[in-house]
């Protein structure tokens, strides 16, 4: 028994090596040309995938996401060797590891004066200054979403 788990541990020992040394990395080509419609760009992403992967199935599954509006790219679980190969494509201007950031936050919304009086669900005094409406008006700020993204560099 001990003879058969050991050898079904060095069977999976070389699955498990491949798979960790895949990792999420953004494939960047740069600006649009403007010239395709939305379907075509994530064609054009999954036929780079095509070429560095071995199968069309391998290719549409490692494909996370297209980023078709702002830039031309798109994020994909890849080796190694496939970055090396798509880094060396002539329309290919950069391949980086995709990084996971954490989301800091603050009291802004008690900096900026938004947050309501609680025990008396009132509107704070400096704000009936400006017009007591004038967030009335906003909705509160519903539906408004406010983000700045720092990477420090």
């Amino acid at each position: 028994m001990a003879k058969f788990l050991i050898m079904v541990l060095l069977l999976l020992l070389p699955l498990l090596g491949s798979r960790a040394e895949k990792q999420v990395y953004i494939v960047y080509f740069g600006e649009h040309s403007g010239e395709k419609a939305l379907h075509e760009i994530e064609e054009t992403h999954h036929s780079y995938l095509v070429s560095v992967k071995s199968t069309e199935e391998e290719a549409r599954a490692s494909l996370l996401y297209s980023y078709k509006h702002s830039i031309n790219g798109f994020a994909a679980v890849l080796s190694p060797d496939e970055v090396s190969k798509l880094s060396e494509m002539e329309d290919v201007m950069s391949v980086f590891r995709s990084g996971e950031y954490t989301i800091h936050t603050t009291r802004s919304w008690e900096f900026v004066g938004l947050l309501m009086q609680e025990e008396e669900h009132t509107i704070p005094t400096h704000f009936k200054k400006l017009g007591s409406d004038l967030l009335s008006r906003a909705k509160y700020g519903q539906d408004v979403v406010v983000g700045v993204i720092d990477t420090g560099n």
